[in-house]
């Protein structure tokens, strides 16, 4: 195929325009013949038209054209009319073919050419054997838009629907997949909305296609029009409507798919650090951008979370002034910002480097603190898109937001799961937590003949402690006497607190001789350390009973029942020793 010549693209129906150099912004330009009644489509600006005109006068002469159809008015489709005219003659009788909304402003051209106004003519054209059909395409791209349908060769001159952006010349689209990756930047810039877009494919869809010649980008042969067709009907157009700063469109076409997908994680309720890789991943394509960490309140509004794309770990800080300056912070940072220089808040959270940073909100407007986008200090870019980034804001608040709302209710179920399983006031283990797990270690020793000990210690004369200073200091004692049994058992170790003055610890994988030695430990422990309470010097001791799974018992119950008795052994026969 060589472009310098016509191309024949049906029958009668030839494509005449020319390739501009270093555009990727080509415009096509379409000549059907038809006899004295031939007619050109869109003829295209003054840069093109010499070569337009020579391409059409080795196929038909000047004269024989009579319809010039101008899809719009805008100087690529019509700055040539005036000179093709005048090449034509003004011996007969010739029609611009228009919407009544470009002709508004074609006439101001005064060209000496008559109009044959699409909607008074009932959408259509018959000339000779042609029969063209106009669909009406409106706001795509203004609000006279429409596309011309050739019913004989089933050909739609479809103007800017279909158009793309080619980096390098091609007049016939390669693959569906290849054009519409060009085609799809052209669409979301250029058309309003996918409302006006899918209204008017509906309306092109009527029609059997063979082909699409567009007045931008590529012809697209048959087999690519229905895919290219069902991917165009996904498209958010209207890009302009978020992005106003920016010139590069093919840029701002990615920038749009990444917050689209961001959006659609983000439905899916997938993780925090999922957004934050997609939006990392994608946005070093255009920025040096290091890291992001986020910095909320927790829901009781007492803590820092903070979120990294670092490590998936959330940390928490419990820093009272880090959190009245983070709170204090949304009197300054109400919008995204760029610092070059850390604020007071940057410093405190550490952050030394240039930031994008901007506060984070929920749906109401309510702060919850702060997010901080950083950058490579090495390869910043002054330059950087500030409205690009602020397009993030949205959703790598509700990610946040989200893994903040998880994460806070995992940590209640895990508080609420303690609080259940533990005893309030020595922070032990409770019997309901003794009666699940022991039974589960005592089965376990059973199964693979491994030893297993039980401690039943109990505080001796303990009422006269409570008699003599009060429950408030035998509450105290009891606290410090846990706190001595935690300091010296190991971390398998299961302590509990059975009731009242009595704690049981199960020793899983110890013997009884092992059992005993702790016992002692521990016994002397309390022994030779007096609990100091408000100056007064309290001295404790213990009784303590050992069994093991050498006493063969036949369930963990009658273990403790074992251990238990012993105690009362240890009591009963002076107190303040271990009996096993």
């Amino acid at each position: 195929m060589d472009i310098k010549e016509p191309v024949e693209l049906a029958e009668d129906v030839y494509w005449v325009g020319a390739n501009i150099p270093d555009d990727q912004f080509q415009c096509h330009v379409y000549l059907i013949k038809n006899g004295e009644e031939s007619i050109i489509i869109d003829p295209g600006s003054r840069i093109t038209y010499d070569i337009t005109k020579r391409k059409i006068e080795q196929l038909i002469d000047l004269k024989d054209i009579k319809y010039i159809v101008c899809h719009h008015q805008d100087p690529d489709i019509v700055g040539c009319v005036d000179q093709l005219l005048s090449d034509m003659g003004n011996d007969r009788e010739r029609f611009l073919i228009t919407h009544w909304r470009a002709w508004a402003l074609l006439k101001h051209c005064n060209w000496d050419v008559k109009l044959y106004e699409i909607e008074k003519n009932g959408w259509r054209l018959k000339t000779g054997d042609r029969l063209l059909r106009f669909i009406f395409t409106p706001y795509l791209h203004f609000p006279g838009a429409f596309c011309t349908y050739d019913c004989k060769t089933k050909t739609l001159f479809s103007s800017d629907i279909f158009g793309g952006f080619t980096p390098e010349f091609e007049l016939f689209a390669k693959s569906a997949d290849d054009y519409f990756e060009k085609l799809k930047p052209f669409h979301e810039h250029y058309m309003p909305n996918n409302a006006f877009l899918t209204h008017s494919l509906d309306s092109i869809e009527n029609y059997e296609l063979n082909l699409i010649a567009p007045q931008h980008g590529s012809i697209i042969k048959k087999e690519f029009i229905k895919p290219i067709l069902e991917k165009m009907r996904a498209l958010r157009c209207g890009l302009f409507e978020r992005f106003t700063n920016t010139r590069d469109v093919i840029k701002l076409s990615k920038l749009n798919d990444i917050l689209e997908n961001i959006i659609k994680i983000i439905a899916f309720q997938e993780k925090f650090y999922m957004v934050i890789d997609k939006f990392l991943d994608n946005l070093r394509q255009f920025y040096k951008v290091d890291s992001v960490r986020a910095y909320v309140m927790d829901v009781e509004e007492t803590k820092i979370l903070e979120f990294n794309s670092d490590n998936t770990t959330v940390n928490i800080i419990d820093d009272k002034n880090k959190l009245k300056q983070m709170i204090d912070a949304s009197c300054y940072i109400k919008n995204g910002a760029m610092f070059f220089k850390p604020s007071q808040l940057h410093t405190i959270f550490g952050v030394h480097e240039p930031s994008y940073t901007f506060p984070i909100k929920d749906q109401n407007g309510k702060y919850y603190g702060v997010c901080f986008v950083i950058f490579k200090p090495d390869e910043f870019d002054v330059y950087v898109d500030l409205e690009v980034l602020s397009k993030f804001e949205v959703p790598i608040s509700m990610a946040v937001l989200s893994e903040r709302k998880e994460f806070c209710t995992r940590n209640k179920i895990l508080k609420l799961h303690e609080e259940s399983v533990r005893d309030p006031l020595t922070g032990l283990f409770n019997r309901r937590y003794m009666n699940i797990l022991a039974e589960l270690e005592f089965r376990k020793s059973k199964r693979y003949s491994q030893p297993m000990s039980v401690l039943m210690i109990d505080i001796d004369h303990f009422k006269m402690i409570n008699d003599r200073y009060g429950h408030k200091v035998g509450d105290r004692v009891l606290k410090m006497v846990a706190q001595q049994i935690k300091n010296l058992i190991r971390g398998a170790d299961i302590p509990i607190r059975y009731g009242g003055e009595e704690f049981v610890v199960i020793l899983p994988n110890t013997t009884k001789e092992n059992a005993f030695k702790l016992a002692e430990r521990l016994r002397k422990t309390v022994e030779t350390n007096p609990i100091e309470i408000d100056g007064i010097k309290i001295h404790c001791t213990l009784s303590i009973g050992i069994s093991s799974m050498e006493d063969n018992p036949l369930t963990f119950e009658e273990l403790v029942n074992i251990a238990d008795k012993r105690m009362y052994a240890a009591k009963q026969t002076g107190r303040n020793r271990t009996s096993f």
